[in-house]
């Protein structure tokens, strides 16, 4: 005779007096009892009266364990809410417990056995036998990514993670080297060019995260959040295309990686409070954005090293990649969306918030068309002066600081020529207030990924990975494409790319051939695979601190590879039809 309210996790009901209450739902967690009458209670074996006190309760032969009991003590209208617990959930828990344990020790001791060994150089045979010393690398290398893919089970951070595995690495291949001078002086060679390779991608992500930061900080991207919000306000599914739509061309012109850095800002503003929603449009960011890279001889850095070596042309990947490249980034908003849709939890208070609409001044607009300007400018000084593209994110970080110095943008007030409040707040508002809102431990994540890759091409692993490539597909233009790719969604694709270039010449493969765009596209695209895959990715990870590993390979990662696979499709179709510009 009572009204019910059962869930996986809870049981709530309005009993009246003289109800018994049986309860045998062995995962139920919590019962609520909503009551405006004092009588008894039995539950499965546990009696008690209500307005109930803790000491009340009293535990029957039952199989659950009572935690915790709290009820109102007036005999107005009140809730007693009961904690019950089985014991084959605290056996499961037991046994999670010790598994993250066991994980942890596993992967942690080898981390410092292979420490040691490096540290006291023995034994000899483990450190300079050239076989033993790539295989301890990958397995090292290996063991870091799975680590990292298991954050949320073991609870470590993926960044820790990565420094720690980059500094093991370096260490036991700088134990080969220490035997003799020569040996002492290629690992300074190595590191050297491990270290330009880092840094140029760490002090082009630096400059980029700062001025997007600044542009957010000065309110820039209110023009386009109001945008978003007015056209998603009744229609909330709206975002998703936008925001892929708006990701695949505009890494098209600034870079993948911007571009990703860019839309998650912009995600972060339009809905701050739907984590979830938000994680699967920024997870599609990357997709798009990747996929967008690949069609532009300057959006995706290996793009932009076959363009610069004279393996494609600007018109020429346009004309091979534009659509196959649209396939692989947009085909997939329509899974990605179903999966978003058909796994979204039940919305809570915080979600139904409405974002309030911002509204955009003159400085905030003036932010954004300077902001972006500048950025504009990265690619232009790339193609025009052949510099790296740091040095032009650099460039573009110190134009717009000063633009905004001089503007006096995002100052609080106080006049120059009445003293004082100016000098008081220099240094703490515009992009000053807004370089302290960057988040490093993304930066020292990408570190620890781009150092630990460089160790392996340093190591030669990659290099002779890429040979093995080459034997396993017998050749095969499209195979060793398409395994490429797979493979750079775990390694990074430049040196891949690197040795696959040296493996043809352009006498037998002359620009735009069939081979250079399938590269292209496959190297561009694979890394949407795993997070971990591409700059994007990672960027994506850093900026969203609840991403997982395991969260993108279920939720976005086979929409990415059916996209991956049907762009394939889309270049191999192309070239069946001949519709090459050479």
């Amino acid at each position: 005779s009572s009204d019910l309210n059962i869930s996986p996790e809870a049981f709530s009901c309005q009993p009246k007096s003289g109800d018994v209450i049986a309860l045998d739902v062995m995962t139920v967690k919590t019962l609520t009892v909503e009551t405006k009458d004092v009588h008894d209670i039995h539950i499965d074996g546990i009696q008690a009266t209500l307005p109930l006190p803790a000491e009340s309760l009293q535990r029957q032969h039952s199989p659950f364990s009572v935690e915790r009991v709290r009820s109102p003590a007036s005999m107005a209208s009140k809730t007693t809410k009961v904690e019950v617990t089985c014991t084959g959930e605290k056996a499961v828990k037991g046994a999670v417990t010790s598994t993250r344990r066991l994980m942890k020790i596993a992967g942690l001791g080898l981390f410092i056995v292979i420490f040691v060994f490096a540290f006291f150089g023995w034994p000899s045979n483990v450190i300079e036998h050239e076989d033993v010393h790539r295989k301890i690398l990958a397995a090292l290398f290996l063991t870091g990514i799975t680590l990292v893919a298991l954050e949320d089970v073991i609870r470590l951070d993926k960044s820790a993670i990565m420094l720690v595995l980059a500094s093991v690495m370096w260490t036991y291949h700088a134990a080969k080297h220490a035997t003799s001078h020569e040996g002492h002086d290629e690992l300074q060679h190595q590191l050297a060019k491990g270290l330009a390779d880092v840094g140029s991608v760490i002090l082009f992500l630096l400059p980029a995260m700062g001025i997007v930061e600044s542009i957010d900080h000065l309110e820039g991207f209110a023009i386009v959040t109001s945008f978003m919000v007015r056209q998603t306000k009744d229609k909330a599914d709206r975002l998703m295309p936008l925001i892929c739509f708006l990701a695949f061309f505009l890494s098209a012109v600034i870079d993948n990686l911007t571009a990703t850095i860019v839309c998650v800002k912009i995600l972060k503003r339009v809905v701050p409070h739907k984590k979830d929603w938000r994680h699967s449009c920024g997870g599609l960011t990357v997709v798009a954005a990747n996929a967008g890279g690949a069609w532009s001889p300057i959006g995706d850095v290996t793009t932009t090293m076959l363009w610069i070596r004279h393996k494609i042309s600007t018109t020429g990947t346009i004309t091979w990649l534009f659509f196959p490249s649209f396939v692989a980034g947009v085909l997939p908003l329509f899974g990605i969306w179903w999966q978003a849709k058909r796994c979204a939890p039940a919305e809570t208070e915080e979600d139904k918030k409405e974002e309030q609409e911002t509204v955009a001044t003159r400085e905030s607009i003036m932010a954004l068309v300077v902001g972006m300007a500048c950025i504009l400018t990265v690619p232009v000084v790339k193609m025009v002066t052949g510099l790296p593209p740091y040095l032009g994110m650099m460039m573009a970080l110190g134009t717009f600081w000063l633009v905004c110095e001089i503007t006096e943008l995002g100052k609080p007030g106080g006049d120059e020529e009445t003293g004082g409040a100016p000098e008081v707040v220099h240094g703490k508002h515009g992009v000053p207030a807004a370089l302290h809102k960057v988040d490093l431990s993304s930066l020292l994540f990408f570190t620890g990924v781009l150092l630990s890759v460089a160790a392996l091409e340093s190591a030669e692993v990659l290099s002779r990975y890429s040979e093995f490539m080459n034997e396993f597909t017998g050749g095969s233009p499209l195979s060793l494409s398409v395994l490429l790719g797979i493979s750079s969604a775990v390694v990074d694709n430049v040196p891949l790319v690197a040795a696959a270039q040296g493996m043809y010449e352009l006498d037998a493969h002359p620009a735009n051939d069939g081979l250079w765009n399938l590269i292209t596209y496959c190297a561009a695209t694979g890394g949407s695979l795993l997070v971990i895959g591409s700059a994007a990715g990672v960027a994506f990870m850093g900026m969203e601190r609840n991403v997982s590993f395991g969260w993108y390979v279920k939720s976005i990662g086979p929409a990415a590879l059916a996209g991956y696979f049907l762009g394939v499709l889309g270049v191999v179709g192309q070239q069946a039809l001949g519709l090459s510009v050479a």
